[in-house]
């Protein structure tokens, strides 16, 4: 389905659910290799049209069942088009990033991670759900051998901007990374549903009700949960330039819920052993990413060196 048929599509779902169009043309937020995006403001709100490559179509999917078996903080669903890569939503906000701008919110960060982290524990007793719908198993027993996948994927590297060195050296430390997701699945913390690209751009906030929602799921694995919530303190982190002492109150106000099932001291070892392995989850995720577009785009993309960055991170751990 090219976009003006996804438009006009969307547009007639919405008529039929008397909507009334305050424009005639819906205004484009976002046009990437990974997605377009468009606006559609009505007398009852604004509404969002996503259009996805076939790679990350379930996306559609994974909202509903999230809901429908999680009660999940998601998006609501007006209508899909899951075999043309396309569904409608209704807005729930605007992003946390820019809500916490003047100030960080640390509460309501806090609070939306405690949702999420309710939310990987009750998803950690289904995996098989999110497997019937397409979504990739990283868990820990995978990982080495994902890794040692990528790092045969030579030309593609090296076009990446690596050196024949570093990849005999990456090979190297295929043994130290077994040993870490040993260690890992030894713990009681069980492998779910990850948000592959979970941080505070991914949450929307409803400023009038306080009420958080997560977005974007296209890229969900399951994997080790602590990896997408490395992923979103870290970025945290980043955008707000914590200092190490908001970041370590942040990282312990953040994991609470999991001294359920660990004591603290076992909680911050399993972090530090994620930390560790932590940039090849983001290069699988990169990879995963650009697999998913368009040829002309891939060409494009593949050689600005997103590979080899967070390699290199691996290599000088």
């Amino acid at each position: 389905m090219t976009c003006a048929n996804a438009i006009t599509w969307a547009q007639h779902i919405l008529h039929d659910n008397g909507y009334s169009l305050h424009q005639s043309t819906p205004k484009c937020i976002q046009n990437t290799a990974w997605s377009s995006v468009y606006h559609f403001d009505t007398d009852n709100g604004a509404f969002f049209l996503k259009i996805v490559p076939l790679a990350l179509s379930l996306e559609a999917n994974i909202i509903t069942m999230l809901q429908n078996e999680f009660s999940a903080p998601v998006p609501q669903l007006i209508a899909s088009k899951p075999e043309n890569y396309c569904f409608l939503m209704k807005d729930a906000g605007i992003r946390l990033y820019d809500y916490s701008k003047d100030k960080f919110q640390t509460d309501c960060l806090t609070q939306t991670l405690h949702s999420y982290i309710t939310l990987q524990l009750a998803a950690s007793e289904k995996v098989n759900m999110f497997f019937n719908h397409g979504v990739p198993d990283w868990r820990c027993e995978k990982l080495s051998a994902l890794y040692q996948a990528l790092i045969s994927q030579e030309n593609l590297l090296l076009e990446d901007g690596l050196t024949q060195d570093e990849l005999t050296r990456l090979q190297q430390l295929t043994p130290k990374l077994s040993t870490i997701c040993k260690k890992l699945s030894d713990y009681e913390i069980q492998d779910t549903f990850g948000h592959a690209d979970f941080h505070d751009k991914n949450i929307l906030i409803d400023v009038t009700t306080g009420k958080t929602t997560l977005i974007d799921f296209g890229e969900v694995v399951i994997t080790h949960p602590f990896f997408s919530l490395l992923n979103c303190l870290y970025r945290v982190k980043e955008n707000f330039s914590l200092s190490n002492e908001q970041y370590q109150q942040l990282q312990v106000h953040s994991l609470k819920p999991w001294f359920a099932l660990e004591t603290e001291e076992n909680v911050f070892a399993i972090l530090t052993l994620v930390q560790q392995c932590w940039s090849i989850h983001a290069v699988l995720g990169e990879l995963r990413s650009l697999n998913s577009v368009a040829h002309s785009d891939f060409e494009t993309l593949h050689r600005q060196g997103r590979l080899a960055k967070n390699l290199r991170v691996w290599l000088n751990q």
